[in-house]
């Protein structure tokens, strides 16, 4: 990753406690207008990178220590925002610290929340398809029955339950296998799906077609009251203790195997077979030095990379 990567306007910038408590710290640490402006850049390099909000204000709130301490500018003892915030992505992936952000794996509140925000989505593209067929003159919708109300919270279902067995799936089995899930998955939703809005789809009319636009009113508000009344899970854990990241940093040979994999998969770009041969170099490297593979080649997420 190169500095280019990360190189986001202040103006995208993430707003909110976290933002400010990173200010606040960087000015309180020398007096120094600049050195807030410095942090932010940093901070917003770091969230577009993916890197969890808590964990990058700490990444700065930790840098703003040091900059008190030593009374010099954060730019003349880290050199470039956007460049010091880049070699901190990659000490945390190198150290395998699960600090990024992934749009593919949600807990079961963002997966309602998904659920319901899509199914309003494309409520809204039906009433926009029915729209340009009036345009087109070519006649009037049908109205509006059981099953084509709920087929968008029911597709909306199948996208998410395809988009959750294809984040777990892809971490645990070959490519292969993972496809195969995935398609077994999207044969039983289909079908259920089906047999759901078929029935439902020749019982007496609830109205007429145009209901559909009340329909993205109701699927939105539901999402807005979930996302009231269902509070999203803490975003920093509690501290580990330190017994508990002596435990958590003592990795087997297995399991660093396991996991090492699973890193490698989420490349996307390694057949299976590559995998396992860059695992078995791996382990006759460890071998032939009488170490473990967590002594040889830190964190699985330091994984070395297959030669060409």
């Amino acid at each position: 990753m190169t500095s280019d990567d990360l190189s986001p306007t202040a103006a995208d910038g993430p707003a909110g406690p976290e933002l400010d408590q990173v200010r606040h710290a960087f000015l309180t640490a020398r007096g120094d207008q600049d050195d807030p402006r410095w942090a932010e850049t940093a901070l917003v390099a770091l969230v577009f990178a993916d890197v969890r909000i808590d964990a990058a204000e700490a990444c700065l709130i930790e840098a703003a220590g040091l900059v008190q301490q030593s009374q010099e500018s954060p730019e003349q003892l880290y050199g470039p925002a956007r460049e010091w915030a880049a070699e901190q992505v990659e000490s945390l992936r190198g150290d395998g610290q699960e600090v990024f952000e992934d749009p593919l794996r949600f807990d079961l509140r963002e997966s309602v929340l998904t659920v319901l925000g899509l199914a309003a989505g494309l409520s809204a593209l039906f009433v926009a398809s029915d729209l340009l067929w009036l345009l087109l003159g070519s006649g009037s919708a049908k109205g509006l029955t059981a099953g084509l109300a709920l087929a968008p919270l029911l597709l909306s279902a199948v996208l998410v339950a395809l988009i959750r067995v294809y984040s777990w799936s892809s971490r645990r089995f070959a490519f292969p296998v993972m496809v195969l899930w995935c398609a077994l998955l999207l044969a039983v939703c289909s079908g259920g799906t089906a047999a759901v809005i078929v029935p439902l789809g020749q019982t007496e009319l609830l109205g007429s077609r145009w209901w559909m636009i009340a329909l993205v009113g109701v699927y939105g508000l539901a999402a807005y009251l979930v996302a009231t009344v269902w509070p999203p899970r803490p975003a920093a854990p509690r501290p580990l203790t330190v017994p508990e990241v002596l435990a958590g940093g003592d990795v087997g040979d297995q399991e660093w195997l396991e996991r090492a994999r699973a890193v490698l998969r989420e490349r996307g770009d390694l057949p299976e077979k590559r995998i396992s041969a860059v695992l078995r170099e791996a382990q006759d490297h460890a071998a032939d030095r009488d170490a473990r593979l967590l002594e040889e080649f830190s964190s699985p997420r330091s994984t070395p990379a297959p030669s060409p």
